[in-house]
């Protein structure tokens, strides 16, 4: 095992990396060596962390340092939005003929359980995201001390090295089909209380008053409850085209959110789709895209036998 500040080549490819830490004190002592490695080597160094890791970062890098900061609780409350804001910046970087390095911690202790879910996904996506592209590092942070004893053992899942603030090695419980596999499982159903109805081709409209009147039932907030009222017309169009023509809307509520769960019978080959940021001569192909910029959290899974896009929005 090397000691995690040894980077003395550059990647060959995409280098994935899970930190684990117990304190702010080995925190910084695993961030702040790979931070200040990519600052000498003239990278660009983009950081994005909830806003207590964020400050504390900052604070010991220097406020002149040339680095990007990011607000993950604001870009990454829906996970699925970050691969597409790595792309971005990665994009961006490759065309200024300059290297990046990352930090990001997604999955950051508090978060609830469907939250983590969507981390782990997240974090098997982005090997497949980003494994045949240009060479880059991101380094992920996980507070072994408060997270899960599940979401700790899924980051040995979707990381290839793993390290601590002492010690790097590969990750022997890396698993490259973990990804395809979470994708294609279909997610946890409640056993009660769920309202469902059935839409075609011509039920958009009722479809999405439907959904407007159990938002304003849960109390959802009027911007909330219109953008389930897009993302509901996005996804019954979706089903219409490429589900068989029909497909079934679920909802139901619990303590801290509202729940609207669209299924059809088509299949989704591509685990990314929604994930990417659409090319600007795209014309259709982005409702998805958009469904996961307008929600708190989304949720999509596909396998053979149908797709699901659960949308949880919190009270």
């Amino acid at each position: 095992m090397t000691p995690p500040a040894a980077f003395a080549t550059a990647p060959a490819g995409f280098e994935h990396e899970a930190l684990f830490y117990r304190d702010d004190e080995t925190f910084l002592a695993g961030v702040l060596p790979f931070v200040r490695d990519g600052l000498t080597r003239g990278e660009q160094v983009v950081v994005a962390e909830p806003p207590g890791r964020l400050e504390l970062l900052r604070d010991a890098v220097g406020a002149a340092a040339p680095v990007r900061w990011l607000d993950m609780a604001a870009l990454g409350g829906n996970p699925a939005r970050i691969i597409g804001a790595w792309r971005t910046v990665l994009d961006e970087t490759t065309a200024a003929g300059r290297g990046l390095r990352g930090v990001g911690e997604p999955a950051w202790p508090g978060r609830r359980d469907a939250e983590y879910a969507e981390c782990r996904l997240h974090e098997l996506l982005l090997n497949t995201a980003f494994d045949d592209g240009p060479a880059w590092r991101l380094l992920c942070p996980y507070d072994q001390t408060h997270l899960p004893r599940a979401v700790r053992t899924g980051a040995l899942q979707s990381h290839p090295l793993v390290s601590t603030h002492e010690h790097r090695r590969p990750s022997t419980a890396f698993s490259r089909e973990s990804a395809a596999a979470t994708f294609a499982t279909p997610l946890h159903q409640p056993s009660e209380g769920v309202l469902r109805g059935i839409y075609g081709a011509g039920d958009a409209r009722a479809t999405r008053r439907t959904v407007v009147t159990f938002a304003r039932s849960c109390g959802l907030s009027a911007e909330q409850a219109q953008a389930l009222e897009l993302a509901a017309s996005e996804l019954v169009a979706n089903s219409v085209r490429h589900g068989g023509g029909s497909g079934t809307v679920a909802m139901w509520r619990t303590d801290e959110a509202a729940i609207v769960e669209f299924s059809d019978g088509g299949h989704i080959s591509d685990p990314l789709v929604g994930r990417r940021v659409p090319p600007p001569e795209q014309v259709s192909g982005r409702g998805l895209h958009l469904v996961n910029e307008l929600c708190d959290l989304v949720q999509l899974r596909s396998c053979p036998r149908g797709t699901t896009v659960r949308i949880t929005t919190w009270r």
